[in-house]
C-alpha cells in the first residue's frame, strides 16, 4: 500500500503492513531481493541499472535510474532483515 500524507510525504507498506524505507531490502515472489532506494522527489523504488554492469565497474547503482515502487509492487513484496 502506498499512502500519501497531507504534508507531501509517502510511505509505503509490505503485503504484512511492515513499512518500507529508503535502505531496506525488499523480497518479490519469484525470490529476487532489491534495495530499496529514496528518489529525489520522494518516492521508493529499486535500481534500474544492470547489476552485471555494477559488478563489472562499468556502471554504478542507480546510474540508469530508479524502478519506482507501485500499489501492485507493495501488495507481494515483503520487507526482509
Amino acid at each position: 500500500m502506498i499512502k500519501f500524507n497531507k504534508d507531501g510525504t509517502i510511505q509505503y507498506y509490505d503485503k504484512n503492513g511492515t513499512e518500507i524505507t529508503e535502505g531496506c531490502r525488499i523480497l518479490f515472489p519469484n525470490g529476487r531481493i532489491e534495495r530499496v532506494y529514496l528518489t529525489q522527489n520522494g518516492e521508493l523504488g529499486w535500481d534500474a541499472t544492470n547489476p552485471n554492469w555494477i559488478a563489472r565497474g562499468l556502471a554504478t547503482p542507480c546510474e540508469y535510474g530508479i524502478y519506482p515502487l507501485t500499489n501492485q509492487d507493495t501488495s507481494v513484496v515483503e520487507v526482509i532483515k
